[in-house]
Order: structure tokens, then C-alpha cells, then sequence
């Protein structure tokens, strides 16, 4: 039995993992969305109902909460792809984004929708849609297609990291520009990549856009702590450089991209939905993971010495040296089934 799953499933029940955060070693939180595969009557032969009807859920898990009191939920109605982030200034909060710019904000003073990054044709800043939110340091930071990059300065406040890059959007230029992922060494040490080898670095005052040797799409960029950078192409193209230098380091030839990309451990780990891999050095290998973890794959998140790796097929976490595994959606559907 995964842990306090019989205190879980009105949590988990009819839901499938799609981001998850960490934050501190004790509490973790997952981002549901709901699985209308799982509603009564479905079959493949019906329209799937439209992403703003598909109900979204917070979950949390306090670990050193005995376990009636261990797992908790919000619901989020009305949200598109949505994703999550930390942010601990002015105070810690759970910050949850759609790719329209809708936020959803949790912490321990308050819990409510704090509307859209305004649109450039609204007189706002961002352009395009939001397409990735990491917390660095004390801020959620997004990215969006429209070569944004923003950081979260107040409730309800982003603004933009640096000038605005050129960015002129055509059917023809469509899916040439833009930011999937970005990571940094600091906030005046920045990478974002995206579109066609669209990568650029900031340096504290400006943006410069780096060579990059191929016009394939990066999809993930992991900046560690011994100055190098790597950046996931395709489905499972690896390079490792900085600034114009850069060096193919394995040639992958996988399902899915890389979603995400973290540092743990001395090591690069990647994820999609399919797997999980780490990158020592020059060398990429499958994850030496329990297969009761590997099945979790999709998400990845780290902070204060935690692995948190989650997706449709469950959570497992790690920590001090050990792999706990959270639950298994299977689990899950059985508490379902189950006789009330």
C-alpha cells in the first residue's frame, strides 16, 4: 500500500498527474487534471470535451502529518493546460498558470485566481501563451512562445526579465520562435530555448540569441552546477555547451522529447511520459530506478535534497538516498472501484 492511499482517493480518484512541485523535503504538492476517459459512458468514439472543462486539481502531501491528516486538495475550474510552480516572496505560495495566463495562488494567508498576465493587445506585456513556469530563488518565473520570459514580482504583478526580444509573428514564422523551457545560474545568468534552435542567454542587462547547431526544436534546457548547460532536442538529442560553443553528446531516438529537465545528485535527470534517464558527463543513460518508479514518469522537481518524479502512471519521491513511491494510478482506480 503507497502512502496513506486509503486516506487519498477522494483526492486522486478520476484524475491524472500532469506537473508536480516540491516545496521543502515534507510537503509536495501534485497538479491533477481530470481524466475524462474515466467518466461513466466514455468510449474513444465520442469529441473529448474542451481543456477549459476539464476540471484541474491541487493536491498536497504533508509527510510528517500522521496519516488521516496527510493529503489535501483544491479545485480549479475553468483553467486550460495548466502547470505549477514555487514562489516564497513575500511569502511561500503555490502558483499555478494555464497557458491563457489565468493564475491560481495558494499559501497560508489565501487561495484564489489573481487573473490573466495581460496580452500585449491589451495594453499588457506578455505575447502569446504561456508555455513553462519554474520557481528560482524566491520567484515563479514563466515563459510563453512569444519569447517572454516574466518573473512574478506581486500578487497579480509580472514583469518582463530584460528588454523585449524581436519577435514578429506570421503564419509563415509560426513555431520558429518561442520558449518551451528556460533554466538559470542565477538571476543574472539565464537560458531559454525553444522554437527552431531559437536560444538565447541573458547576462543581468541583455538578451543575446546564442549559435546554436541545429534547427530542430529544443524542448528542455538543465544549467548545473559545474557552468555547463544541456539542451534536449527532438526525441532525445542531447547537447552540453554554453554561449556559442556547443557539443552533440548523444543521439537519441525516443517516442517523446524530453519534458523536463533537473539537477539532482550530481547529475542531469530527464523525463517524458515514457522514461526516465540521467546524463553523467558525456553519457546519457536509462535511470537506475526501482521499475515501481519508472512507471511514475513525466515530471520532474527538485528542491531541499528532494526528487519528486510524477505523471499518469503515479509518484515516487527521493530522498536521502531512498525511493518512496507515492501511489500508482492503478491503486487509485481500484479505490474506485471498490463498494462504498
Amino acid at each position: 500500500m503507497s502512502i496513506a492511499l486509503s486516506f487519498a482517493g477522494r483526492h486522486l480518484v478520476g484524475y491524472n498527474v500532469i506537473d508536480c512541485e516540491v516545496r521543502d523535503r515534507e510537503f509536495l504538492y501534485l497538479l491533477l487534471r481530470e481524466d475524462y476517459t474515466q467518466h461513466k459512458g466514455w468510449n474513444d468514439s465520442k469529441d473529448p470535451p474542451s481543456e477549459g472543462r476539464l476540471s484541474k486539481r491541487a493536491v498536497s502531501l504533508n509527510l510528517s502529518n500522521e496519516d488521516q491528516k496527510k493529503w489535501g486538495s483544491m479545485s480549479l475550474k475553468g483553467l486550460q493546460r495548466s502547470m505549477c510552480a514555487m514562489a516564497f516572496a513575500p511569502e511561500r505560495k503555490l502558483v499555478v498558470i494555464d497557458n491563457d495566463s489565468f493564475a491560481w495562488v495558494h499559501s497560508n494567508s489565501t487561495d484564489g485566481f489573481e487573473g490573466e498576465i495581460e496580452s500585449q493587445f491589451k495594453g499588457g506585456i506578455l505575447r502569446g501563451s504561456v508555455l513553462k513556469i519554474r520557481g528560482f530563488g524566491d520567484e515563479a518565473i514563466c515563459s510563453s512562445n512569444g519569447r517572454d520570459v516574466l518573473r512574478r514580482r506581486s500578487v497579480g504583478h509580472w514583469e518582463r526579465i530584460g528588454p523585449q526580444l524581436p519577435y514578429e509573428f506570421t503564419a509563415e514564422t509560426a513555431g520558429d520562435f518561442g520558449f518551451n523551457d528556460f533554466d538559470c545560474f542565477s538571476p543574472n545568468d539565464l537560458y531559454a530555448v525553444g522554437g527552431l534552435s531559437d536560444v538565447w542567454h541573458f547576462d543581468g542587462t541583455n538578451w543575446r540569441q546564442c549559435a546554436f547547431p541545429t534547427n530542430t526544436g529544443p524542448s528542455s534546457v538543465c544549467c548545473t552546477v559545474d557552468g555547463l548547460v544541456y539542451i534536449s532536442v527532438g526525441a532525445g538529442w542531447v547537447y552540453r555547451g554554453s554561449g556559442d560553443r556547443w557539443k552533440l553528446i548523444h543521439k537519441g531516438d525516443y517516442t517523446l522529447p524530453f519534458k523536463d529537465m533537473v539537477w539532482y545528485e550530481g547529475k542531469v535527470w530527464c523525463s517524458s511520459d515514457y522514461g526516465l534517464w540521467t546524463i553523467e558527463g558525456e553519457k546519457l543513460t536509462e535511470a537506475d530506478v526501482p521499475p515501481a518508479v519508472k512507471i511514475c514518469s513525466g515530471n520532474l522537481a527538485t528542491r531541499d535534497g528532494v526528487l519528486l518524479v510524477a505523471g499518469y502512471g503515479g509518484a515516487a519521491f527521493k530522498r536521502d538516498g531512498e525511493w518512496t513511491v507515492i501511489f500508482h494510478d492503478h491503486e487509485a482506480r481500484d479505490l474506485a472501484s471498490k463498494p462504498k
